[in-house]
C-alpha cells in the first residue's frame, strides 16, 4: 500500500470518528452545565425564601392578630 493512501484513510477516518465522540462530549457537558445553573438558582430561591420568612418571623403580630397561633384571643 502506498503511503498517500493511508493519509487519506486516517484524514477521512478520524472526523468520522471523533464527530459522535465529540456530540457526545458536548451533550454530557451541556446536561452538567445546565444541572448546576439550576441547582444554583434553587439554593438563591431557598435563600431568598428564608430570608423572607426569618423577616415575617420577626416582625411583630398586629394586636389583632396576637393569639391567633395558638387559639387564644
Amino acid at each position: 500500500m502506498e503511503w498517500y493512501i493511508i493519509l487519506i484513510a486516517v484524514l477521512f477516518g478520524v472526523p468520522i470518528i471523533l464527530a459522535p465522540v465529540a456530540l457526545v462530549w458536548y451533550l454530557n457537558i451541556s446536561g452538567l452545565y445546565r444541572v448546576l445553573v439550576d441547582v444554583r438558582q434553587r439554593q438563591r430561591r431557598r435563600a431568598l425564601a428564608s430570608k423572607e420568612t426569618g423577616r415575617l418571623a420577626r416582625s411583630p403580630a398586629a394586636p389583632s392578630e396576637r393569639g391567633t397561633i395558638t387559639g387564644k384571643e
